[in-house]
């Protein structure tokens, strides 16, 4: 052996076996897991849940720290409920 070279304990034709051995399970492995995520992605139903409208959801008791001056009942990243409230806002 060479000095300043650590082995680890294997001999060097220990390691190549080694790497050999997880390279072919590597070629049989990744194929599967790709074949097998494409199978679930084509066969999986999206459902799609609806939220119930609850009364306490929108409970504003006092005003968000982002909204303009005169209020606003829109959520910080609620862009149709913004855009709407700016339509209503540029018709006065």
């Amino acid at each position: 052996a060479r000095l300043g070279v650590r082995n680890f304990g294997h001999d060097p034709a220990h390691a190549a076996a080694e790497t050999d051995k997880w390279k072919k399970i590597s070629y049989v492995a990744i194929p599967c897991v790709v074949g097998y995520t494409c199978f679930v992605m084509a066969t999986m139903k999206h459902g799609h849940h609806e939220e119930v409208a609850y009364q306490y959801i929108g409970i504003r008791n006092k005003p968000l720290p982002w909204t303009n001056r005169g209020g606003s009942k829109c959520d910080l990243f609620d862009y149709k409920c913004a855009a709407k409230e700016k339509a209503a806002a540029a018709a006065e």
